[in-house]
């Protein structure tokens, strides 16, 4: 069979466990012969050789100039890939993800050997469509109250709170702390160097063991020891059940303080006053209401077609999206100097739970995303050009990421699915029937992408204005730790973010 300009000899398929599909595949000697061809020609063109125009350069000086391991290589290179797009054709497999290629031999300069490799690649499943008749969801009302405004605004100041040095004055209940701390068990210290422990609020750690009570009461560079038992169930089991003596050191005590609500706040969150901002916070939480609300009719539907869907998620892509979730995890903790042995440590939980946890959460995730695709599918939705530049233009507004650089992180061909996801959801909806609580027929006319446009949008705006807010009092920042006690005994400006509660210590 022939495609894509490749000869192709033989196809198998193999299906292993998981989804996971091996194409054995095998390319006709003439096509690599014509490959080849084709690459010394290239190299013809590129060299500067005496006596010879580019592009009329002999294959064998080429051969010796360019080298047969280098022309081997791009003949590959040229090959392998077509070959494969050819193989899935010929096969009728979609892919998942990234095929991994190896076994791959051949002889770029003997006309009588064909090219053969392996690609093993996650195969979509066989899907069979639930119905997607008589669909139905009631929209919720949204009624936003005066009470809601107010917690709002009380969040926004909660989240705009900054540190201040404390007055001298012993440790209390609710300072935020740093410290260095180092732990001796049988008399021999756990690590060469203490551990520097950065803004964690005194009884709210969430440190095992319980040190918080022993913290209270003491001043600032004072060194304290005490002792301390691991509990018998500590993830560490070097540490588990055993005596250890901490020794403490606290090198800056800071009090969290939160803005008051004046007109200053009001306009560094774009209000004119007070009033504007609590008319202006009303008007969000009300957009907000209503497209979440429009999201829960879309979730809804959804999931009545994806539950009488009948497929199976292959296990293989699952894994990799739980290695990929994990990944993620341990980014974001790491950014806040913690470790996912901590997190779990907090969350009373082992990692097996939580992959056991992540596991079912994204079956559900990749069925549905399965099932979608299948839709816009059978339905043969179009993307313009303009629809995934559109994509990337929103992506790079949200990320502050240059378009031009998106575009080599993001494959197109994942726009393009999630551009048709949205449409199939929207397909869904259309069929459906739509009504709010009183039992009146409405329908739902902004699409799911616009939706999901406008929230990552309001979310990026959000973002910036807490780091404009944070900005605009770092003057004021600045004076309070000035009158409030030596800045060389403090944590630095960058540092000065309490720990969340339930942070954890394996030292």
């Amino acid at each position: 069979m022939q495609s894509n300009g490749i000869q192709l000899t033989n196809v198998s398929v193999e299906k292993n466990e998981g989804g996971l599909v091996s194409l054995t595949v095998e390319v006709a000697p003439a096509s690599v012969q014509d490959a080849r061809s084709r690459v010394i020609k290239e190299f013809s063109k590129r060299l500067r050789i005496p006596g010879f125009r580019p592009g009329s350069v002999p294959a064998g000086i080429v051969r010796r100039n360019v080298g047969d391991e280098a022309i081997a290589q791009e003949v590959s290179d040229n090959i392998v890939p077509a070959a494969y797009q050819a193989a899935l054709e010929q096969s009728a497999i979609i892919p998942l993800e990234q095929a991994q290629v190896d076994e791959l031999t051949f002889d770029a300069f003997d006309g009588e050997k064909p090219l053969t490799f392996i690609a093993r690649v996650i195969a979509r499943p066989e899907i069979t469509l639930g119905t997607t008749d008589g669909l139905s969801a009631v929209k919720r009302n949204v009624e936003i109250t005066d009470e809601d405004v107010e917690a709002s605004i009380e969040q926004m100041r909660e989240e705009a709170a900054y540190l201040k040095n404390a007055p001298v004055r012993p440790v209390e209940d609710g300072d935020v702390l740093f410290a260095e701390v180092q732990v001796y068990v049988d008399g021999e210290p756990r690590s060469e160097e203490p551990a520097n422990l950065r803004g964690f609020v005194v009884g709210q750690s969430g440190f095992v063991p319980a040190i918080d009570e022993h913290l209270v009461g003491m001043n600032l560079d004072e060194t304290k020891k005490f002792p301390m038992s691991y509990p018998e169930e500590f993830p560490d089991a070097d540490l588990a059940g055993k005596e250890a003596e901490f020794e403490v050191k606290v090198t800056a005590v800071k009090e969290r303080v939160v803005p008051e609500l004046t007109d200053e706040f009001a306009q560094i969150r774009q209000a004119a006053d007070i009033a504007d901002l609590k008319e202006k916070v009303k008007v969000y939480l009300e957009n907000v209401g209503e497209r979440e609300a429009r999201k829960d009719v879309r979730q809804a539907i959804t999931k009545q077609v994806v539950d009488a869907s009948e497929l199976e998620v292959p296990g293989a892509l699952v894994d990799v999206r739980v290695r990929e979730r994990i990944a993620g995890i341990e980014q974001e903790l790491s950014q806040n100097n913690a470790t996912l042995d901590a997190y779990l440590n907090a969350i009373n939980s082992t990692q097996e739970q939580l992959e056991n946890d992540l596991k079912e959460e994204i079956e559900g995730e990749l069925k549905t995303e399965l099932v979608l695709d299948e839709i816009a599918r059978q339905q043969n939705f179009p993307v313009t050009q303009d629809e995934a530049t559109n994509h990337y233009l929103l992506m790079a507004n949200v990320t502050n990421t240059p378009p031009e650089e998106l575009v080599k992180q993001v494959p197109y061909q994942s726009v393009v699915t999630a551009i048709l996801q949205r449409k199939a959801i929207d397909f869904l909806v259309e069929k459906s029937t739509i009504e709010d609580e009183e039992g009146n027929a409405i329908s739902l006319d902004t699409p799911a992408m616009q939706d999901e446009a406008e929230e990552a949008i309001m979310e990026a705006s959000l973002e910036d204005a807490d780091g404009e807010y944070e900005a605009e009092y770092v003057e004021s920042v600045e004076v309070v730790e000035a009158e409030g006690g030596p800045a060389e005994d403090s944590a630095s400006d960058e540092d000065e973010k309490p720990a969340p509660a339930g942070t954890t210590t394996n030292a």
